[in-house]
């Protein structure tokens, strides 16, 4: 049988703002390393912004698990060859892709990017948003979040092409909640001036 709505029916709202969350698959409770991930997916949710996440398992899902237990919903990047693997439960939504690089396109049309600890998965996508941030004015906010991300940075700017103009398109956070007020603060996104910075 099929369903119909009539216009009294409501209309479903869209989150205000996406916030992609990148970290390791490989953490789980009881590390305490996803404790922050699940504050992080709690704050999101409690601002009404839909959480992004890869849709797998370590502090994806613990940051969506947290999303959807405060009533926030959640949208999951998972690959159709990665078959040994399953999608969590806590996903409302699923973006399929084929692809690794259709994968990253979708990632980079949240609004903003919050990186959690993670290894080589995380730093890669947290590098080519920082990258897109050079460039591209609709590029989402990058967050990096915790206490293991300011010496990689440091370390990142001693050995490598990158001086304080590059640095100031990522901000570090200590804890969620100035994530968050960070990403408020900042959206509407601003046109940012781009140009080749490589």
């Amino acid at each position: 049988m099929a369903i119909s709505s009539s216009l009294a029916d409501p209309v479903p709202t869209r989150p205000a703002l996406t916030v992609a969350v990148i970290g390791s698959a490989r953490l789980t409770p009881p590390d305490p390393r996803c404790v922050l991930a699940e504050q992080t997916g709690a704050a999101i949710a409690a601002r009404g912004w839909a959480v992004m996440t890869g849709g797998y398992g370590g502090l994806m899902e613990v940051t969506s698990r947290a999303a959807a237990e405060a009533g926030g919903t959640v949208i999951g990047l998972p690959m159709r060859g990665w078959t040994a693997l399953t999608p969590n439960r806590w996903n409302h939504e699923l973006r399929w892709s084929d692809t690794y690089p259709e994968r990253l396109a979708h990632l980079l049309t949240a609004d903003a990017m919050i990186a959690l600890d993670g290894g080589i998965g995380t730093l890669s996508e947290a590098a080519i948003a920082w990258s897109a941030r050079q460039t591209e004015p609709a590029a989402p906010e990058l967050i990096f979040l915790g206490t293991g991300w300011p010496p990689v940075l440091r370390s990142l700017a001693e050995h490598l092409v990158i001086d304080a103009r590059d640095l100031a398109y990522a901000t570090v956070c200590a804890d969620p909640d100035q994530a968050i007020a960070r990403i408020a603060a900042n959206q509407p996104r601003r046109p940012r001036a781009a140009g080749p910075r490589g």
